[in-house]
């Protein structure tokens, strides 16, 4: 009774209201309340190209050379390179093959292990795309390693030692050098590791002075040991001629000139015998000729005259009288 009573009051309502739409949530009746409504993902813009692999490179670490000897290990990478310009590593995801397992083998991490003398190609494919790398196996050659591979040095007279290291101990090899300022030549007179020592002139010029020592390995590449030599830092003394020759049953006179840079540097000789007592001038500053005489000798000699500054710290410059 109470139920159509109220049936009634509603729809009495209804008509007074007119079109509004009534919505009346009666609590304890048994309804469901609505469901709520999902978010949607929002689609790409239509026209945005996906990023793809657009190519594969294969390298080693540092460039180091493909060329390797039976037994031999090298690690390979992949890099990819994408549509959108980046770069991946993509070395442990790549599929890697080689063109002749015999030759040598790879392994799914780009590890290329040499087996036997041969050549051979070193794939690697990813998502459609490849990049491949050239390799070359071969018995190991005789090849030398210098220690030190340079070496300085300052105006006065010195020298150096060198070791040499062998990679076979079949290996031969000799030395030279390629400056006529440092003459130098050596042959151990056998094969194998070994070291050779060379001595370094007093440089007298007023330039500093560069020289190579070259070790050539037979059936391999040559080692280069570089020397450099250091101007003097004061004054320079030079002489011309740097050597006259006399015959002992009659002997002579000669002479040189002296330069020196700057042109007011002072200097002196000292003689290393006291053979030809009459050169004049002994002192003097700057350039000069310098005359002696050579008496008639039955004995053959070498005689020098040293050009050197009071202090003694530069090179002197050095002429030898030759008495045969």
């Amino acid at each position: 009774m109470i139920a159509g009573s109220r049936r009634r009051t509603l729809a009495t309502f209804a008509r007074l209201v007119g079109p509004v739409a009534l919505i009346i949530t009666v609590g304890g009746c048994g309804g469901s309340p609505p469901a709520p409504t999902q978010p949607t993902t929002p689609t790409p813009a239509p026209g945005t190209p996906a990023v793809t692999v657009a190519s594969i490179r294969v390298g080693t670490a540092g460039n180091v050379p493909t060329t390797l000897s039976p037994g031999d290990t090298l690690q390979l990478f992949a890099q990819a390179t994408n549509s959108d310009g980046t770069t991946a590593d993509v070395t442990n995801l790549a599929v890697w093959q080689s063109s002749d397992p015999v030759v040598a083998t790879v392994s799914p991490t780009g590890l290329l292990t040499a087996a036997v003398e041969g050549a051979l190609d070193v794939s690697a494919s990813y998502s459609g795309k490849s990049g491949s790398i050239h390799a070359d196996i071969q018995k190991p050659g005789c090849k030398a390693t210098l220690s030190p591979a340079s070496l300085v040095f300052g105006a006065l007279s010195s020298g150096g030692t060198v070791t040499v290291t062998t990679s076979l101990t079949t290996c031969r090899w000799t030395a030279r050098s390629d400056a006529s300022w440092l003459s130098f030549q050596y042959d151990p007179g056998r094969s194998g590791s070994g070291s050779f020592s060379y001595a370094v002139p007093g440089n007298n010029n007023v330039n500093a002075r560069d020289a190579n020592i070259i070790v050539s390995v037979d059936g391999g590449p040559a080692a280069i040991h570089a020397v450099h030599q250091e101007r003097p830092l004061g004054c320079v003394y030079t002489v011309a001629p740097e050597q006259l020759t006399f015959s002992r049953s009659s002997g002579g006179r000669g002479s040189f000139t002296v330069t020196t840079v700057p042109a007011d540097c002072e200097w002196r000789i000292t003689d290393s015998y006291s053979d030809v007592p009459s050169v004049s001038p002994r002192t003097a500053v700057g350039a000069a000729t310098v005359s002696y005489t050579v008496s008639a000798n039955s004995f053959a000699f070498d005689h020098t005259l040293r050009v050197q500054g009071l202090s003694g710290l530069n090179q002197p410059g050095i002429h030898t009288i030759r008495v045969q």
